[in-house]
This record gives C-alpha cells, sequence and structure tokens, in this order.
C-alpha cells in the first residue's frame, strides 16, 4: 500500500471537520490540498474508531479528537472548510420516522 503523502505545492490549506476516517483528506489531497487540521469525535462512545483510523492512517499532527463544540479556534492559514456528513449505518443522528430511505425517494 502507498503512503499518504500530503501535496508538495498545494494550492491552499484545509480544515476538516466531522472528519471520519479521512475521505474528504485524500480527494482534497488528490486535487492539490494541503489539510493542517482536523476534528474527528464520536459523541456517547467511549472508543473512538474512526479518529484512531485517522491517526493511524495520517499521523495525529493538527488532529483533533474532541467535541466540536469545545473547539476553541482553527488555525488561521485556512482556505478551505469542509465537513463530513454523518455515516447513516453508524450515525447517532435520526429522522423522524427513523428511515433515512423517506427522504431519498
Amino acid at each position: 500500500m502507498k503512503k499518504y503523502t500530503e501535496p508538495s505545492k498545494p494550492v491552499g490549506c484545509v480544515a476538516e471537520l466531522f472528519a471520519g476516517v479521512g475521505g474528504f483528506r485524500i480527494g482534497l489531497a488528490n486535487a492539490g490540498w494541503k489539510t493542517t487540521f482536523s476534528n474527528q469525535w464520536e459523541p456517547a462512545t467511549k472508543v473512538q474508531h474512526a479518529s484512531d483510523v485517522y491517526i493511524a492512517n495520517f499521523g495525529d499532527d493538527g488532529h483533533a479528537n474532541i467535541d466540536i463544540a469545545k473547539v476553541d479556534s482553527l488555525p488561521k492559514n485556512i482556505d478551505l472548510l469542509v465537513g463530513g456528513f454523518p455515516c447513516q449505518d453508524y450515525s447517532v443522528a435520526k429522522t423522524l420516522n427513523s428511515s433515512i430511505s423517506t427522504y431519498l425517494l
């Protein structure tokens, strides 16, 4: 497996919120963007699986594993702010009828 590297001449810097395991980061890096801050926190769980995978793949430099409401500020050099959407199979987010399929029809 090829080791992940950030772009050597980035087009800009990214802050990635609700980062999951890093899918946005990989796509943005392929487009020339460098991720300088990331945050992934799973509410109501003791084990932070997604954050652990993120750190295993990208390292912990610039990564926070805390409630987003407790992030005081983002780095000043951010050109782009992205946020992941909930993974429906694992998300604690629920629709009114507990089924997202109603909204996809």
